[in-house]
Formats: structure tokens, sequence, C-alpha cells
């Protein structure tokens, strides 16, 4: 950071910033996670850090009181996910920008400031994610911002390569990894937040789709960098998480997508299910696996069905300001 910038973040006119972090029964991770907090640049006059603990009972909340007071706690009443769980805090949240930060992450001492500069320089930001790396190999990437694929696949850009510089210009990306991520509040008022329907997964791609149709940008910021345990709050490929991402990506595709890439994305996700129930159901009395493959594909698409219907009605009242299609200008530039 150059000296007009850091000059410009701790000047009288530097922004309030609230750093929203939902946890569940994410205690082991708490210490790292705000002891990494507690060392930022950024002025901390202008900084408030908020816990949403989303019904833990782990002892997070106890931890968080005697080891973190300069935290605000905001108490859910139920495990509302991470949608709903940032949802709520954005409603407590007085900053011009609001930053999403995953519990199971550990940031450098200029994360925060890089990423406000970056949001400072470019008015039309409405998102500015950060470089994100492996916790457990610092080397390899995690996320560089979201990219997009025909079928609906959302994916990190840089997703497990060793880092070698390759990714160090600041760069428009279509997206941002909701685990680092700095929103503007003009944006979340606009788009009225993440859609809590989708619980978990997903929801940062949804929420870029619906801001670029809104007019904003997403801007990559590779000098602010974050550690994350991919995957820590539930694993990868677990029943919990397939079931989450298969379905959602269907459902973020028909309610943001042209019609033709939101036609083909629903006939992949359904023909795949087809396919899990068909050929596991004869496996049933034979494999644990089966079954749980077999009850995982089956609450997909019943609750696909289900919330089908919703995501209709959203797709044509949501007052788009460019057309759909720009997202196949996205295809070749991934």
């Amino acid at each position: 950071m150059n000296n007009a910038a850091i000059q410009q973040i701790t000047s009288n006119n530097t922004p309030l910033v609230s750093v929203i972090i939902v946890n569940y029964n994410g205690k082991h991770f708490l210490k790292a996670c705000f002891n990494s907090l507690n060392t930022q640049r950024f002025p901390k006059e202008k900084t408030e850090f908020i816990l949403v603990d989303n019904d833990s009972k782990d002892g997070s909340l106890e931890y968080m009181q005697t080891n973190y007071p300069w935290v605000r706690i905001i108490e859910a009443k139920a495990n509302l996910g991470f949608a709903a769980g940032n949802n709520l805090g954005f409603k407590h949240a007085l900053g011009k920008f609001i930053v999403l930060l995953n519990n199971d992450t550990e940031v450098t001492d200029n994360w925060l400031s890089e990423l406000v500069e970056c949001a400072l320089k470019h008015e039309d930001a409405g998102m500015v994610c950060s470089k994100v790396m492996l916790h457990k190999n610092r080397e390899v990437i995690n996320s560089t911002g979201l990219c997009i694929l025909g079928d609906g696949r959302g994916y990190d850009r840089g997703f497990f390569l060793k880092d070698t510089g390759q990714f160090e210009i600041e760069q428009e990306v279509f997206g941002g990894s909701g685990s680092s991520l700095l929103l503007r509040r003009e944006l979340i008022n606009e788009t009225e937040g993440f859609d809590t329907r989708l619980f978990m997964y997903y929801e940062d791609l949804d929420l870029g789709w619906r801001a670029r149709l809104a007019g904003w940008k997403c801007y990559y910021c590779p000098t602010s960098i974050m550690y994350h345990i991919h995957c820590g709050s539930s694993g990868k490929w677990s029943p919990f998480f397939t079931f989450h991402v298969e379905r959602n990506r269907a459902l973020v595709s028909l309610k943001n997508a042209p019609f033709l890439m939101a036609l083909r994305v629903q006939f992949i996700f359904i023909c795949k299910c087809a396919l899990k129930l068909a050929l596991n159901l004869p496996l049933l009395p034979f494999t644990k696996n089966s079954r749980s493959t077999f009850a995982t594909y089956l609450k997909a698409l019943c609750s696909y069905i289900f919330l089908t219907p919703g995501f209709l009605k959203s797709r044509f009242t949501q007052k788009a300001k460019i057309n759909r299609t720009f997202v196949y200008n996205w295809f070749s530039s991934n």
C-alpha cells in the first residue's frame, strides 16, 4: 500500500467497516480467526466486528465473551445457515462497507485495509474479493474470484493451483467467494442481501449474478490475503454439501441465467438426479454408501421441486438493469 493510500485509509473520512463472521459450533476455529483480526492495520475506531452465532452448543458464545469482548455478538435462535446468518448481521451492521469472513480462516494484517482501498478506488465496485489461500498449504490457492460455466457451475479461479504470481493483477471478476468478501451497503440494500432459501453454498454466486444484473461489478484484490480451511464447516462432498451444491446450482441458474442456459442447467440437474437414483436403487439393501447417495439426491430433487415456483417468481419479478445474456462474455474469460 502506498503513502497516499495509507493517508486515505487513516483519514477522518475513512468509512466505517463492519466485519461479519457467522459461526455454528466453530469454537475450535475462533482463536486463530479473531487473533488475526486483532492485528489489523485498519483503524480500530473505524471497524466493528460482529459474530453472528447460529445457536452453537459447543461453548462458542462463552469463549467469545471471555476472550474477545471487543466483538459484538448477535445470537440467532436457530442454525440459520450462512445466507440468513449474514443477513441477520447486515441488519445490525452500521458500516458503509460490510466484509464477510468465514470463521475457519486467518487473515494477514493488511487484509482489511487492502479490501477497503480497492473499494474506494472503484466506485462501481459492489463487491471486492480477497486472494484466498489454503490454510494447511499456504502456497496453494483456494480462490481468486468466482468464475461461471455454461452448465451453471460456479468455481473458484485458480483453485488448488500453486501460487506462482499468476494472479497478482487487481482486476474485475464475475463474483467473489463469500469466505472473504467486501460488500457495499448500497448493493445490499438493492439486492436485499443473500437468498435465504439457499441456506448455504452458491449463495455467493447468486449474489454475484444479482449484483451484476443490478449494474454492479466485482473486483479481485490480490493484496488482501486470507488463509482458509477449505470445507472446514462441512466435509467436501458430504451428504450435506452434495445436497446444497447440486440443488442450489440449478436454482441459482433458474433465477438468474438466460433462458436457454437456465433450461439446460435444469435438464442436467434432473437427469443427474434420475441417474443417481436409478443406479443406487438396486444397491440399497447392500451398501451404506448407496443408501446415503440415494437419500441425498432424492432429497435434493424433492426440495428443488418444492422451491421451483418461488425461484421462477423471483426470476420474473427481478429488476435487471442489463440483459441476462451478459454472462456469455464471461465464459470465454474464465
